[in-house]
């Protein structure tokens, strides 16, 4: 099983309505990221959730290319969620590597992960795909609504258009 939870958080610093809140990743029964009741809103760190799902929307590119992603959580300074592809079933991990000089965001190899808070959680590709684009499908009709043009959303707008028309 592979679920995605989101809340938006607004704050008075966001670049648009949306841009942060919490973000959680579930695989099977492990948990990535927090969401954190609404008492704790205002003292608790955000994330972007913008980043958050177009970066997952691009794992979901890449998978139907490569057998190996691994996505940074930019909030942190070691911390990977890898994913490995096998025919249908793709392993998901929380590893630890240095982030290197000139890293990016997405990498396809990483130098010494060590297992971090979970490892070795297996689901089936099209669970992982059809997750990501649902809820993405879901965040961009929110902070459309709720944003005038903006080039982000438009972005992420397009890039969930072209999840939509093809079959990966």
């Amino acid at each position: 099983m592979f679920e995605l939870y989101y809340r938006v958080v607004h704050s008075e610093y966001d670049d648009f309505v949306g841009q942060n809140g919490f973000f959680q990743i579930k695989c099977n029964e492990c948990k990535y990221g927090e969401i954190y009741p609404k008492e704790l809103e205002t003292v608790m760190d955000k994330v972007s959730l913008y980043d958050w799902f177009e970066r997952l929307a691009r794992v979901i590119k890449y998978l139907s290319l490569k057998d190996y992603v691994a996505l940074s959580d930019v909030e942190s300074y070691n911390t990977w969620i890898e994913f490995r592809k096998t025919n249908e079933e793709v392993m998901v991990s929380i590893v630890k590597a240095e982030k290197e000089e000139g890293s990016h965001d997405i990498e396809f190899n990483l130098k010494e992960p060590i297992a971090g808070e979970w490892e070795k959680q297996v689901i089936r590709y099209s669970q992982l795909k059809t997750e990501i684009i649902e809820k993405l499908g879901e965040y961009v009709e929110f902070i459309t609504i709720s944003n005038t043009e903006h080039p982000e959303i438009e972005k992420i707008d397009e890039l969930l258009k072209g999840f939509q028309k093809c079959d990966f």
